[in-house]
């Protein structure tokens, strides 16, 4: 990855860390102002279980992608995709890693914080076939959206950006010759990654945020840091877009199982169409 790359996402990560501090600040003063105002009452997400811990934690996220994008600029070597082929290993590594960052935080949760999952995120809301079917009648619009604006940021920064390749897990699925590292990733992308980024971001750090300020700002800065922690910058726009639209269907609905299948719904999708058209990027 490119330093010009790193060094886009960190300042983006440092201008979210920022709004957070600030952020955080200007409400509770406007509160105390307007102590009838309630804000991060709206909506379906019920972020009043969180309390100042959660949201020192989440600080410390932002924080710890900030340094790590900072000590990456200073240490990066350019590197390809080909440079990074898919593994079975390396599969298995990413799906063993999503796996420990679940269990973390639900026993956090639940251990540390005696909250119940289920009910915090909303996951006995709605029926299972009625989630199915709300999520394949968001499907269609959601990638028009997400996959026009690709397609616009490609267009768009083509003539002035140094790298425009795919993300690097992506150009690695494309040109891996290996099927079962291939059905490792694919595994990896279509269940475990939706259920770990649902449950970190839209369940957990966009309702520490909403809790001390309101759910558009926290929808925004949990969205940002969902597009960088991808690490390419010609998809900061479309994953924002794909994060606000995973957090609109979370406050609409109240439970986090939408944006999980979307999130699933959207990779397998995404993966589908390298498979049969692996030239189009």
């Amino acid at each position: 990855m490119d330093a010009a790359t790193l060094g886009v996402l960190h300042d983006i990560t440092l201008i979210v860390w920022v709004a957070l501090l600030l952020g955080a600040v200007a409400y509770k003063l406007v509160r105390e102002l307007n102590p009838s105002a309630g804000w991060n009452w709206t909506g379906h997400v019920d972020a009043r279980p969180y309390f100042t811990a959660d949201a020192i934690l989440v600080a410390a996220i932002a924080a710890f992608l900030l340094f790590g994008l900072k000590e990456a600029i200073s240490t990066t070597e350019i590197k390809s995709a080909a440079d990074l082929p898919l593994t079975v290993n390396a599969a298995l590594s990413g799906v063993m890693m999503q796996f420990g960052m679940c269990v973390l935080l639900l026993v956090y949760l639940q251990k540390v914080r005696g909250l119940n999952p289920a009910e915090l995120f909303g996951l006995r809301q709605m029926r299972p076939l009625k989630v199915i079917g709300l999520g394949l009648l968001i499907l269609i619009p959601m990638l028009i959206v997400v996959n026009g604006s690709a397609l616009g940021m490609q267009v768009w920064m083509k003539d002035f950006w140094p790298d425009m390749d795919g993300q690097e897990a992506v150009e690695s699925f494309r040109k891996s010759k290996d099927p079962l590292a291939k059905a490792m990733l694919v595994i990896s992308a279509a269940i475990f990654a939706p259920l770990v980024e649902e449950l970190v971001f839209r369940g957990f750090i966009y309702g520490v945020i909403k809790r001390y300020t309101d759910g558009f700002f926290a929808a925004l800065c949990s969205a940002l840091l969902f597009a960088v922690i991808h690490m390419h910058i010609g998809t900061v726009v479309p994953l924002t877009l794909l994060a606000l639209i995973f957090c609109a269907m979370y406050e609409l609905t109240g439970c986090l199982l939408v944006p999980m299948l979307l999130h699933s719904l959207f990779n397998a999708t995404s993966l589908t169409a390298m498979l049969f058209f692996p030239d189009i990027k």
